[in-house]
């Protein structure tokens, strides 16, 4: 299937770059899906019956190259966008989003939105961030205090005009945004999409007299199919939180209306540029056409964005050889939210090493890559990747019903998958998915604020003594625990661990602590401990399976 996709695409884009074959379009949006900071193109292993090659994709510099093939055809057409979750990477602690918004800026985007990860080290540092960058930013649903840095910053919605064509654009952030990132006191969401989605789209119809209304989405794929339908002044909306592909053929959402919605995404890291193509006329969209362009190594980069990443992360990356691993270390999202994998293990193993607690644990939307590290040499730029948060360690103490309450959060939207899905160590249980799933309250502000349903999940709880021993967990006894900060302020729905009183925060990063681990440990073994089991006693998940 993808390969036959891959080669379609390059098709279309090579057509579409024939000047005989142009049609009338009034409009072009080019769009890109949660960049996540993937600077320089990103590797991965072809598929086996490909001869198991590596190949690359992505890249900002190969992705301004589709950018100006199209600008040069349709010079009065296009306007260019990203869907949030761009800012992010080790490197962005220390350069404050110059990198990432400086080769932005260069490519010449015209608007974008915010995503959870933006706010990942809070506000004023976003801010700080948001200096750098020279094209408008959109969210319609933020609560800003007029004390707050982000306020001059971002805008309930903007207009862009091309071609005699007046196209409104608004955003839309999760509600929860305050459960799974790190926005503070000063900023909250508010949770009533389609009220609001409403209210600006005729704002902008009315007031701003667009022609076309744009909303900029990072929600859920059926949150913005329900917006769809209920909202018809929103003509098109453009996802970047799910890391999904919408393929030609599956962009036109049914509602009664005049028009059909289009709903367009291209997955995440730069891998595709989505390119829609609009036909006005009365204003209405009269006709379409959306594709998607693979951003693959066939794809020259252009000189001037390549030049200028270059010279501004050499010396960001480190390639130092900390271990050597006997397997291969999978963090793909498929696979590590909704299961125990080896570098899960890996990863809380050493934090509970380090910190001498009794359980430690890690959520698997905090380990990243989304690829499979190969066996052999694991390198310090292999963990920058994987934590790319700038999260440090909090030291906590639970009781043992607390626990209870974390492992339920922990496994509450399985079969589906989760960020919040814990890679534990120390610790063993038994997982009955058809037990009751644990729900939380949550305000009209998306603030999680208490445990509505505890959930029965988890059963027969075991922690390791010193002596490596599994033995019950006591309801009313204290267990120390080793996690990262985001969790420990309650991110992921974890409000457990925030409402808990006894915690230290050790100001280490956990990236730090896990390259001081590896470079200790040297050689990774093969970790085959089955700690979540069934109740029959045997391994609940399969043996995860990894080409090498």
């Amino acid at each position: 299937m993808r390969p036959l996709m891959t080669l379609i695409s390059l098709i279309t884009f090579i057509l579409l770059s024939t000047p005989c074959l142009a049609s009338r379009w009034n409009l072009v949006l080019l769009t890109t899906s949660g960049l996540n900071g993937q600077l320089i193109p990103a590797s991965e292993k072809e598929e086996l019956n490909n001869g198991n090659m590596l190949r690359t994709f992505g890249g900002f510099a190969r992705i301004q190259t589709v950018f100006e093939s199209y600008r040069e055809k349709f010079p009065n057409e296009t306007i260019t966008i990203a869907t949030g979750d761009d800012l992010l990477g080790e490197s962005i602690q220390e350069d404050q989003g110059k990198i990432v918004f400086g080769a932005m800026n260069l490519m010449g985007f015209d608007v974008s939105t915010l995503g959870n990860h933006e706010f990942d080290r809070g506000s004023t540092f976003l801010a700080k961030c948001l200096t750098n960058k020279k094209f408008p930013t959109v969210v319609s649903n933020l609560e800003i205090n007029p004390s707050s840095r982000i306020l001059k910053h971002v805008k309930p919605y903007t207009v862009i005009e091309r071609n005699l064509v007046r196209v409104g654009f608004m955003g839309l952030i999760l509600p929860n945004l305050k459960m799974i990132s790190n926005p503070g006191t000063a900023t909250a969401v508010k949770s009533n999409l389609i009220e609001i989605a409403r209210n600006t789209a005729l704002k902008l119809k009315k007031e701003e007299q667009a022609n076309i209304i744009v909303l900029l989405s990072h929600l859920s794929i059926e949150d913005q199919k329900t917006i769809l339908e209920a909202v018809p002044e929103i003509d098109i909306i453009c996802g970047g939180q799910s890391h999904k592909d919408i393929l030609p053929g599956q962009e036109l959402i049914a509602r009664d209306a005049p028009t059909p919605g289009i709903m367009v995404q291209c997955g995440a890291r730069g891998r595709f540029v989505g390119v829609l193509k609009l036909q006005i006329e009365d204003g209405y969209i009269n006709k379409h056409d959306w594709t998607i362009i693979p951003v693959t190594a066939s794809i020259s980069p252009n000189k001037k964005t390549f030049d200028f990443i270059q010279a501004n992360i050499n010396g960001l990356q480190s390639t130092t050889v900390l271990a050597t691993s006997a397997q291969p270390l999978n963090t793909e999202v498929k696979v590590i939210r909704i299961q125990d994998v080896p570098v899960g293990k890996l990863v809380s193993s050493i934090l509970q090493d380090k910190f001498k607690t009794d359980v430690a644990f890690q959520n698997s939307g905090g380990i990243r890559g989304d690829k499979i590290i190969p066996a052999g040499p694991i390198k310090a730029s292999d963990v920058d990747t994987m934590f790319p948060f700038g999260n440090t360690i909090t030291i906590i103490k639970v009781t043992g019903e607390t626990l209870k309450q974390v492992l339920e959060r922990s496994v509450h939207e399985l079969p589906d998958s989760s960020g919040g899905y814990l890679q534990t160590s120390g610790v063993k249980y038994t997982l009955d998915l058809k037990g009751t799933p644990q729900e939380i309250t949550v305000t009209e502000q998306g603030k999680p604020i208490g445990i509505k349903t505890q959930g029965s999940r988890i059963s027969n709880i075991k922690i390791a003594d010193k002596s490596g021993k599994y033995i019950p967990v006591e309801k009313d006894k204290m267990y120390s625990v080793a996690t990262n900060s985001f969790l420990a302020r309650g991110g992921d729905g974890y409000i457990m661990l925030k409402k808990s009183k006894d915690k230290v925060e050790t100001f280490i990063k956990i990236s730090e602590v896990i390259k001081s681990g590896l470079t200790v440990m040297k050689k990774i073994p093969v970790n085959n401990e089955i700690t979540t089991l069934n109740l029959d006693g045997k391994p609940f998940f399969p043996t995860l399976k990894t080409a090498k």
